[in-house]
């Protein structure tokens, strides 16, 4: 039988951005979890904020479906938490583990028009067709462009941003931030999280707008909450 089932890592150390993960043959389980010497799943993942045994896409009736294992951090679907009950999933669902710190897609293959390949790769604009206007971010190069030119900016800055868009129009969190951009902040051991105050997440928010120029209002302060890059 033809392979068409797949989980595509957006986000998620150790491994590299649009790597594909074939679902397991119905009555078996796709574990995800956090790598360690006593617990072992399908997809080991590093960050400390992901359980050791997270969450699992299992094939019922020929049916995908996801179930968060009462994980610490959460498992969301499109947005939206799950509970340890199984969620049916469609091509093209997002999901998120220990709020964005893991980002995957489902894909049905055999539901796509298109090509595998073309499914799997982002869209990378031909070199004769040049942008010439609007922020422009591909973040699998982390390679952004205003107006045409290239924008360099610091890893703190590329990180922020790059996550924003991954997450374009949706708010997102200030806690979602500080695990996402300052990971070194983490006290060892713990999976709390790192001690990076708001004032520091505002202030980096500021030189970033400033740097985008005339976009730098594509990010909007959500009240008591946190971002969002508004961007189409």
């Amino acid at each position: 039988m033809k392979q068409s089932l797949y989980i595509r890592i957006e986000a998620g150390d150790p491994y590299d951005t649009g790597s594909l993960i074939p679902l397991k043959s119905e009555g078996e389980f796709l574990t995800f979890g956090r790598s360690s010497h006593t617990n072992e799943t399908d997809i080991s993942l590093l960050s400390p904020y992901v359980s050791r045994n997270h969450a699992e896409i299992f094939i019922q009736d020929g049916q995908p479906f996801i179930r968060d294992l009462d994980s610490k951090h959460g498992t969301e679907l499109n947005n939206v938490k799950l509970a340890n009950v199984p969620k049916q999933l469609q091509s093209g669902d997002v999901i998120s583990l220990a709020k964005g710190v893991v980002l995957l897609t489902y894909l049905n293959t055999e539901t796509a028009e298109t090509d595998l390949t073309m499914e799997f790769t982002s869209p990378i604009e031909p070199t004769e067709k040049k942008i010439t206007n609007g922020l422009h971010i591909i973040p699998e190069r982390r390679q952004i462009s205003i107006d045409g030119e290239p924008l360099f900016l610091s890893g703190k800055h590329t990180d922020l941003l790059v996550f924003l868009y991954r997450k374009k129009n949706q708010a997102v969190s200030s806690d979602e931030i500080k695990i996402q951009i300052w990971p070194e902040r983490m006290v060892a051991g713990s999976n709390t999280l790192p001690d990076v105050g708001n004032d520091e997440i505002n202030a980096l928010v500021y030189r970033l707008r400033k740097k985008l120029g005339p976009y730098g209002d594509s990010i909007v302060t959500v009240p008591r909450y946190g971002y969002m890059l508004q961007i189409k």
